[in-house]
């Protein structure tokens, strides 16, 4: 019986927890002696047959009726799942005994041109209206920085085509988050991780958010929007050493 806090992992836009690749394996070997949970959020995965809500504040309670313990947990989640965790720790302090939040954002502190590229306003709908193997194609270019890598991608069209999004969940999803404003939670460590050279995203967004906060920050200067897939073992380093010494 695993007895240390619990890792809960969530992913953002139109990714599923498989879309973690070999991080939530990385971190359990950091941490043996906890679980790693990846959940999927409603209209993704294995969810994927549910509507999407257009909330944050929906997510969160989406994703916490999975769970049966109440437990705190270690939450670490990227892009729109940072937004989730922020609004979980927020909305139920005592569930939340850390966050680590890589690449996220809200429109109380960043533009809308800071939370989503405006180069990107046209693929993504195009990425959206296009076939799988398109989409998924067009994503790893706008949040890899790393060479086209065949073997991730035909991964991420397996998934595609086993889970399909639809386009409504794909727009509602999309509204939850540039909807998305957040108030600081009160009872947890937070921690941001942010790429210097995320195309998707800009940097400026989540140091924002770490700034006004006077939270912890680390940039990331090679890896894309999603550093999980880019350099995982250096986030994995970055989880132990926060994890670490916050006891």
């Amino acid at each position: 019986m695993k007895q240390s806090t619990p890792f809960v992992l969530i992913r953002g836009l139109f990714r599923e927890q498989r879309h973690w690749g070999r991080f939530p394996a990385l971190l359990s070997k950091a941490f043996p002696d906890s679980d790693v949970i990846c959940v999927d959020i409603p209209g993704a995965g294995r969810r994927n047959m549910e509507l999407s809500p257009t909330s944050i504040e929906s997510m969160v309670d989406k994703i916490r009726d999975d769970f049966d313990a109440r437990v705190p947990v270690n939450i670490i989640a990227i892009s729109m799942g940072g937004m989730i965790g922020l609004q979980w720790a927020a909305m139920y302090p005592d569930e939340v005994n850390s966050l680590i939040c890589i690449n996220t954002s809200a429109k109380n502190y960043s533009t809308f041109c800071h939370r989503l590229r405006p180069k990107n306003y046209f693929n993504i709908i195009k990425a959206a209206f296009s076939n799988v193997k398109y989409r998924e194609k067009a994503i790893y270019s706008l949040v890899s920085n790393r060479p086209e890598n065949t073997e991730v991608i035909n991964g991420w069209i397996s998934y595609a085509d086993e889970y399909p999004i639809s386009k409504n969940n794909f727009f509602r999803q999309l509204l939850a988050a540039f909807r998305f404003d957040i108030t600081r939670p009160v009872s947890c460590r937070v921690l941001f991780i942010s790429s210097l050279n995320d195309n998707l995203v800009s940097h400026i967004a989540t140091k924002a958010i770490a700034e006004k906060w006077l939270a912890p920050m680390i940039v990331n200067t090679l890896a894309g929007h999603d550093i999980p897939l880019d350099d995982p073992q250096w986030l994995c380093d970055k989880v132990e050493s926060f994890i670490t010494h916050s006891h």
